[in-house]
């Protein structure tokens, strides 16, 4: 008994690396759905993803009672957003959240109450959280629309540079330099996997090369910069005392690497 309880513990991962498998799959569903399937169950899969990091974004954000109007408006942009990708509504999806929703949250924060200590702070915590959760995330699902095996590589790849960062971390305190270099280690087996992807994914070999060594620079730099917000946000750094910002923490790699290669990809390749 005790030999098996010893194995047990040696094969269980970490909290946070168990929580980011989970998401993991949860994307290749999306991927599988969206290409055996139908696409549009896919985006709504996708929404699904967005409002529960989104939710686990404002439960840990100081929000006062009186901005429910604004957590609503926010809330009610993810389906908005997911219909205009489902029917390739490009230039809405692009505006949508950014603009739109933008001055709506403010507007709505305001119709809460008559306290105004906070209302900046408020405003700003929203935003942030539906351009980074859901705006950011979102960028997938049209890359899915473009090419279902453009936005497997993007995560492969993502997955990658956090798996050779993770085998090459250790308890000990790094400086930042260090911290993206563990990142950078893994451009070559990136550029590699992109090459080797042509394939299915249809992109150019000298696209495919610049892709893969992009991909693990912004997830570095997502990385680093989600480090202060999970801080701030009192999510712990202890990878096996993870007990709140799963969501956030597995997201924080395909925040910055989504968007920018969705429209580089959009730029050079449509």
């Amino acid at each position: 008994m005790s030999l098996l309880v010893f194995i047990k513990d040696i094969l269980r991962p970490p909290a946070r690396v168990e929580a980011y498998l989970k998401h993991l799959w949860v994307y290749f569903l999306v991927f599988t759905v969206a290409e055996l399937f139908t696409f549009a169950i896919a985006v709504w899969i996708l929404a699904a993803v967005c409002f529960v990091a989104l939710r686990e974004y404002l439960s840990l954000v100081d929000i006062r009672f009186q901005d429910r109007w604004g957590l609503w408006g926010a809330y009610l942009a993810i389906p908005f957003m997911a219909y205009f990708i489902q029917v390739n509504w490009y230039d809405m999806f692009i505006i949508s959240i950014p603009i739109y929703t933008f001055l709506i949250i403010p507007f709505l924060v305001a119709l809460g109450g008559k306290e105004t200590e906070g209302t900046v702070f408020s405003v700003g915590a929203i935003d942030f959280g539906l351009f980074l959760f859901v705006y950011c995330t979102g960028h997938i699902g049209y890359l899915m629309l473009f090419s279902t095996w453009a936005a497997v590589l993007l995560v492969l790849n993502v997955t990658v540079s956090d798996g050779v960062a993770f085998l090459l971390s250790s308890s000990g305190k790094r400086p930042w330099s260090g911290n993206v270099i563990k990142y950078l280690i893994s451009i070559p087996i990136t550029v590699v996997l992109s090459v080797s992807l042509i394939d299915w994914t249809g992109i150019p070999w000298h696209h495919s090369i610049i892709i893969g060594a992009a991909i693990p620079i912004l997830v570095a730099v997502g990385r680093y910069t989600m480090t202060f917000i999970e801080a701030d946000l009192g999510i712990a750094k202890d990878y096996d005392h993870l007990r709140r910002g799963r969501l956030i923490n597995s997201s924080c790699s395909l925040l910055f690497a989504a968007p920018i290669i969705f429209h580089y990809m959009r730029y050079f390749l449509t």
